[in-house]
């Protein structure tokens, strides 16, 4: 297959998975989050993050170098850093994360807030259901199928080093 092929069938699929899922909505599965925020949130939950500063009550998020943090999260997400600290920020206004001693050194670690693991379980409690609901007429052949072709692009996109985060 030439590559101007599947760049137009991958574009094809882009939109029409795009608009299956709902990504282009304003927020993701009818709640308060963009589809950035909520990666945002799953990966501090994945891993809490090593800032500067120190650590202690929520305002002082706001005086916190979030540099390291935001490129790392950047670079793993493909955003640029400064809507991650933007996002982060938000998150610490709303009680979402905050800064606690970690456990090297007593190094500030941004992790989510009891508030932020909450929204987040809600936020995957309904991305489940929604998927539940995509693939709830598939039988149980296509849905083996459909899972080895996801594995199989996900193989294929990693291999050609095209690899971001994939831990969804």
């Amino acid at each position: 297959m030439q590559h101007d092929a599947l760049v137009h069938e991958t574009r094809r699929f882009n939109r029409f998975y795009t608009g299956l899922v709902g990504l282009l909505d304003e927020t993701l599965i009818q709640s308060p989050y963009t589809l950035t925020e909520a990666r945002v949130l799953f990966e501090l939950d994945r891993k809490p993050r090593t800032a500067s500063g120190e650590a202690g009550f929520l305002a002082r998020m706001f005086d916190l170098d979030l540099a390291p943090v935001a490129s790392e999260l950047a670079g793993e997400l493909g955003i640029v850093p400064a809507h991650v600290t933007r996002v982060v920020r938000k998150f610490a206004a709303i009680g979402l994360v905050e800064m606690r001693k970690g456990p090297v050194n007593s190094q500030p670690v941004l992790s989510l807030t009891v508030r932020g693991k909450a929204a987040l379980a809600t936020l995957e409690t309904g991305t489940n259901r929604d998927l539940v609901r995509l693939i709830a007429r598939l039988g149980d052949e296509e849905a083996l199928e459909l899972s080895d072709l996801l594995k199989r692009v996900t193989r294929l996109l990693e291999k050609s080093g095209h690899a971001g985060s994939s831990a969804a």
